[in-house]
């Protein structure tokens, strides 16, 4: 569902219906994620740079949790084996769709496991997108689980870490699924894995929560990398001229009970 614009054009926008689906989103997730997402905070170094085990993995993932209003929420981290899923992780279910991530999380009534493959500590990007991925699933999860057709479902999550404050660790993963590319050296077949926004759609959303919460957009650039930082500058431009995208991420109000 979700596009953007013509790569020759260099433009960084996503498509019209991608920028209001994500607005429409964002609103949504601002409302049913509560002060966990109302708080006018990015994340931006990580309190781990360089994960280079499943130790400092997990200690990554606490710290994170502990600011993002997850604390309270506890989780085993299990390094994928031969035999997958079914038979290291047996009842539990994967919230979303685990294909093409090296980082996902399963449930089992209120039980919750994240299965990792360590080839991801290679990536420190990666690394960090996923774990807000992660994080912004969980957060759905206990919301009462996702609101959008099934193919949107890996960008909800995305666009949830958003909400949480983690759109610029999304940003800059977004990039690196985006071209299929880590640098060189890594050994993964990025081309194999993917992310649920693209590169413009991530930075589209980072520039909206930047502007709907009063946050400065020189701090996200200063921890964006190039491509992702101008695609970031087009898009908040772009916002101070769309009035109507900002107001359709107003959080939504609550239902009235019946």
């Amino acid at each position: 569902m979700l596009k953007f614009t013509d790569a020759k054009a260099v433009e960084f926008l996503p498509e019209p219906d991608a920028r209001s689906w994500i607005a429409e989103g964002l609103g949504d997730l601002y409302a049913r994620l509560g002060e966990a997402a109302s708080k006018p905070r990015w994340f931006t170094a990580s309190p781990i740079a360089k994960p280079t085990d499943l130790d400092a993995l997990f200690e990554l993932i606490c710290l994170v949790q502990s600011d993002a209003g997850q604390r309270e929420v506890e989780f085993a981290l299990v390094e994928l084996e031969a035999g997958g899923a079914s038979k290291q992780l047996p009842g539990f279910a994967p919230l979303g769709d685990p294909q093409g991530q090296l980082l996902h999380t399963f449930a089992r009534g209120d039980e919750l496991a994240m299965l990792v493959v360590p080839a991801l500590l290679r990536v420190p990007a990666l690394v960090h997108a996923s774990v807000a991925r992660e994080l912004g699933r969980i957060a759905i999860h206990r919301a009462g689980g996702h609101r959008v057709e099934p193919e949107d479902v890996e960008a909800d999550a995305e666009l949830a870490a958003v909400a949480l404050g983690l759109g610029i660790w999304v940003a800059n993963g977004a990039y690196v699924y985006e071209n299929a590319c880590c640098g060189g050296g890594c050994g993964l077949d990025l081309k194999s894995m993917r992310a649920g926004l693209s590169m413009p759609e991530a930075c589209f959303a980072l520039a909206l929560d930047g502007q709907r919460k009063g946050l400065s957009s020189r701090l996200a650039s200063k921890h964006l990398e190039p491509t992702q930082k101008a695609a970031f500058k087009r898009n908040a431009g772009f916002l101070e001229r769309a009035p109507e995208l900002l107001a359709l991420a107003a959080p939504a109000k609550p239902a009235l009970a019946t």
